[in-house]
């Protein structure tokens, strides 16, 4: 079925004025919608262009849903609708990739009233593709609507993001995540599990269905054997318990992040903050292993071990690095 702006939940103000440029006529050539993944980026891109593409929108702004545009839309089979990401067994969108695009998105639009083409992930982009796009995107095609995706859009060119019109989605409340986690069907929920998954619908499904309490309690563990590891023991701690593949690599990154966030609340006696309620214990015996400065450094180190993960870094020696210094931090000697 068609995406309808109902359908997108706890996005109020980005949807009222999706739906204001639709009135109005004032649909503009490319849009940047970014924020943390599952949080609504990518319905609301499909919300706007099913209405775009309608041949019989509704007064509040939605798609019919009943028309042959809203049909084929939801069949994945309109003409003027493109998606560009990254082939299967690719990491980057190609600059072949981005030429077709420019290709298709040169010619008239068969049906509806533009061409149009969300790109996810953005940053998935390349140097060559990137600068490609953007002379898309400097001299773009009359009919074109470009909608570009992301949950990292600091890493997209400047000259890019100059080009957009861009809009920023934010977590989901609980409340909101509860609401959609009921009508998918992911119930016995637990407000820890809620918490953990930080304002994204994508997160709490994999929270879900991955043990995610049992995973955090064995990297805190990891942590927390530290100071009894001499170097060899934390290499073997990252043999026997990290990730290979990269994203799985992200996912544990994420997992340290959350767990000495928490570590940060604790040495600040903030223990209401606290989200890793089932790691609680741990964490507060870890807190009393530093201070308020030690804390924020090892979480830096976690930020670190991220942001050099989403390149194309070793995972490996990631993450030794960042266990190592974690150890000299849990021993009182800063980075």
């Amino acid at each position: 079925m068609t995406v309808p702006f109902r359908h997108i939940y706890g996005q109020e103000r980005i949807v009222e004025t999706l739906r204001r440029l639709l009135a109005n006529g004032h649909v503009a050539t490319t849009y940047l919608f970014d924020g943390p993944e599952g949080v609504g980026k990518t319905l609301a891109a499909k919300a706007f262009i099913c209405a775009l593409f309608c041949q019989h929108r509704q007064s509040e702004g939605d798609a019919c849903g009943v028309c042959a545009s809203c049909r084929k839309m939801a069949s994945g089979n309109h003409p003027d609708f493109h998606c560009l990401e990254p082939l299967p067994d690719k990491r980057d969108i190609s600059i072949e990739q981005v030429r077709l695009l420019q290709q298709a998105l040169a010619l008239r639009p068969l049906e509806a009233p533009r061409n149009a083409c969300i790109i996810e992930p953005a940053d998935r982009l390349n140097e060559k593709s990137a600068n490609a796009l953007l002379k898309t995107l400097e001299e773009p095609p009359g009919d074109a609507l470009l909608i570009l995706i992301t949950t990292q859009g600091d890493r997209l060119l400047p000259t890019i993001r100059s080009r957009t019109q861009q809009f920023r989605f934010a977590p989901l409340s609980d409340a909101v995540l509860m609401e959609i986690a009921a009508q998918q069907g992911l119930n016995d929920l637990t407000l820890d599990t809620v918490s953990l998954a930080e304002g994204s619908i994508t997160r709490l499904a994999s929270l879900v269905g991955l043990e995610e309490q049992q995973a955090r309690r064995t990297l805190l563990s990891v942590l927390s054997g530290a100071d009894r590891l001499c170097c060899s023991s934390i290499l073997q701690a990252v043999e026997e318990h990290l990730p290979d593949g990269r994203e799985e690599a992200l996912l544990t990154a994420e997992r340290f992040i959350s767990l000495l966030e928490d570590l940060c609340f604790l040495c600040a006696a903030d223990n209401h903050t606290v989200k890793n309620h089932s790691c609680y214990e741990g964490l507060r015996t870890e807190a009393a292993r530093f201070n308020q400065h030690g804390a924020m450094l090892a979480l830096e180190l976690a930020l670190d071990c991220h942001r050099a993960l989403r390149g194309n870094v070793n995972i490996r020696l990631c993450f030794e690095r960042f266990l190592i210094e974690y150890d000299r931090l849990r021993k009182g000697v800063d980075p």
